[in-house]
């Protein structure tokens, strides 16, 4: 029980819109509703941003914007997988350090996992190497736009 402060927490830093000082986990601690409504904002966010990014690269090279569909899916396995990974690695070790590394060593897993999620579900429209670019791409817009989102809450 004295771990779900931090763990509520955690899930807000997750989300890119809480800052925690590791020194003092308590400070900003959101309550658990909260800290839901703040994931499903962060996971619709990533999601937009996402979409539009495979949107672009899908026109630019003239491919099937069915691919999409398979970019949502993705992103519904891999962000709780990703969260999950941060969240457990994180409260073993708390400390900002180990909470960049786990996130770092999680953003390279979703990078693979969403890569072999939109090519095996459009194997015969998109290559691999398209599916790595766009998942690359998506997931490096995603990544700045949550930390210029973490940047601008923290003014």
């Amino acid at each position: 029980m004295k771990k779900l402060p931090i763990f509520i927490l955690l899930l807000g830093c997750l989300a890119g819109i809480v800052y925690a000082d590791m020194m003092d986990p308590f400070a900003g601690v959101l309550i658990l509703g909260l800290a839901l409504i703040v994931l499903l904002v962060s996971w619709t966010i990533t999601l937009a941003v996402e979409l539009v990014t495979s949107f672009v690269y899908l026109h630019l090279k003239k491919l099937s914007k069915w691919v999409l569909l398979s970019v949502i899916l993705a992103n519904i396995i891999s962000m709780p997988l990703l969260w999950g990974f941060v969240i457990a690695v994180t409260l073993l070790s708390p400390s900002m350090t180990t909470y960049l590394f786990a996130l770092l060593i999680g953003e390279v897993g979703v990078i693979v996992l969403e890569a072999v999620v939109i090519f095996l579900v459009n194997r015969k429209g998109i290559k691999k190497s398209d599916a790595v670019a766009m998942s690359v791409i998506n997931n490096m817009a995603s990544f700045l736009i949550g930390v210029v989102l973490v940047l601008v809450a923290r003014l």
